[in-house]
């Protein structure tokens, strides 16, 4: 009887250990932060504010949580290089009238000194949003269109392909 429960329970310890590896208890998520927090974190940083609105019943919040919040790349770029800022609409709907905020989701980006500097309504897919956080964070947005930004973008990705191979 004892060598049954030794080996079963060593047989649920390998399990467990298979299934919680290092890179699971690695994994990253969004450093969200509450909105009064967050704006005085960029007033205090000088960084820019990523700021996005959603509701609990709405889908395409649903699927921008499932989709683009987890891409390793988004959590990194924004983790790194914005303040985080997460609001429930419903709940917070005193946030939500001042910025207009009806559709959901709804993304802000924030200026430094917590002026809005543009909004983009609807789902936006993982790579479409790198895009967009590159485009405001590194200033672009003050020289070029955002189409040009991202033909930019391309071109130097295709160079450095090219360059490698």
């Amino acid at each position: 009887m004892k060598i049954k429960q030794i080996f079963t329970i060593t047989i649920l310890c390998i399990i467990v250990s298979l299934y919680f590896t290092p890179a699971m208890a690695e994994q990253k998520e969004i450093m969200w932060q509450p909105y009064d927090t967050g704006i005085k974190m960029i007033k205090e940083q000088s960084k820019k504010g990523f700021l996005h609105f959603y509701t609990d019943w709405c889908t395409y919040c649903k699927i921008m949580n499932k989709q683009t919040f987890v891409d390793p790349k988004v959590i990194d770029y924004l983790n790194n290089n914005f303040v985080s800022i997460r609001v429930n609409a419903e709940k917070q709907k005193k946030v939500a009238k001042k910025y207009g905020v009806s559709r959901f989701p709804s993304t802000w980006f924030i200026a430094e000194d917590s002026t809005s500097l543009s909004n983009q309504p609807g789902f936006i897919k993982p790579d479409m949003l790198l895009d967009m956080l590159k485009f405001l964070n590194t200033d672009s947005f003050k020289e070029m269109k955002f189409s040009e930004f991202v033909a930019n973008q391309k071109k130097t990705n295709k160079e450095k392909k090219t360059i490698t191979q």
